[in-house]
């Protein structure tokens, strides 16, 4: 990702023109390179006016999530070292662990469209090109494998507040690994691990959010989009999107890291969506109806069967 791209992009203002000259002098560049990178962020999908004598102005971001626009991100992220971006790829997980033995360090994978995505036990997860956001996070906590209960909590919490902040809905949490709107599912995440002795060395979480409009997802009723929920694409910022979801991600991991879930568990049932529900609930093969109660503070669901008996469901299928 050119440099010149992500520092004209970090100059450019919404509110104001900049003139080229005094882009040039900022970054020691020619007005000739200033406005060949001008048009090849134009090309990239952003919507840049050019006025004589005002210079330049940043209009509207592309409709669709920027690569450069990440790359900034990434660079002021406490977090994350780097990010890979694909226009397509078999899987953003496939891609993570492959990227695992070149840097000990945490990182992104994001990918435009995937051809072999996956959630939870091993289903398909349609991921079209441009419809929706396809992230892997790899992160390196060195923490025991028995946290990674806590982790989803803390991880499904930053992305339902990142949605509700960016585009003005009100999500809700279905434990342990989805994210709902309107009653019809617009995120799932599948969390991985490697791990060595009983700790985790690195946790590989595997993010999908319908973002847009897609004709395939009409065969799919319990799934929905941003786009199906607040209407014209054009109030959908992406590049917006992801500077709050790279925020909560940051500060929600760090809390995981130092927090007990008890700490965040109220927060967390203000957002789930199974309480008080019938549930169908699968695990290790059998199947069986029950109510949720409550979710301890291990992060444990414990839900009250037909026959009365209150049981703690550490990882299920859960369907309302």
């Amino acid at each position: 990702m050119s440099n010149l791209k992500k520092e004209i992009l970090s100059l450019l203002d919404r509110e104001q023109f900049i003139s080229g000259q005094n882009i040039a002098d900022t970054l020691g560049v020619s007005r000739t390179a200033i406005w060949k990178t001008i048009q090849s962020l134009k090309e990239e999908g952003y919507s840049i006016e050019s006025v004589t004598s005002k210079g330049y102005h940043l209009k509207n971001p592309p409709k669709y999530l920027s690569p450069t626009a990440l790359s900034v991100l990434i660079g002021q992220s406490g977090l994350f070292s780097n990010v890979e971006y694909f226009t397509t790829t078999p899987s953003t997980q496939k891609e993570a662990f492959r990227m695992l033995s070149e840097t000990k360090d945490s990182f992104m994978v994001v990918a435009e469209e995937q051809t072999q995505g996956r959630g939870r036990f091993d289903r398909h997860w349609d991921s079209p090109g441009k419809t929706g956001i396809y992230i892997s996070l790899v992160l390196r906590p060195n923490i025991p494998i028995t946290e990674i209960i806590r982790f989803n909590l803390f991880i499904s919490l930053a992305i339902s507040k990142s949605l509700d902040e960016a585009f003005g809905v009100d999500t809700g949490i279905k434990w342990p690994n989805d994210i709902y709107l309107d009653d019809k599912k617009i995120c799932g995440f599948l969390t991985e691990v490697v791990s060595e002795s009983g700790v985790i060395n690195a946790i590989i979480c595997g993010i999908g959010i319908n973002i847009f409009k897609d004709d395939s997802r009409l065969k799919i009723p319990t799934a929905t989009s941003i786009e199906d929920i607040i209407g014209s694409s054009e109030k959908i910022d992406v590049d917006s999107f992801m500077e709050r979801f790279l925020d909560n991600i940051e500060i929600y991991y760090n809390r995981f890291l130092n927090e007990p879930f008890s700490l965040i568990r109220e927060d967390w049932k203000e957002k789930s969506i199974i309480f008080g529900k019938e549930l169908r609930i699968t695990e290790t093969g059998s199947m069986f109806m029950a109510r949720a109660l409550d979710i301890n503070e291990d992060g444990f669901l414990e839900v009250l069967d037909e026959e009365g008996n209150i049981r703690k469901i550490i990882s299920a299928d859960i369907e309302l």
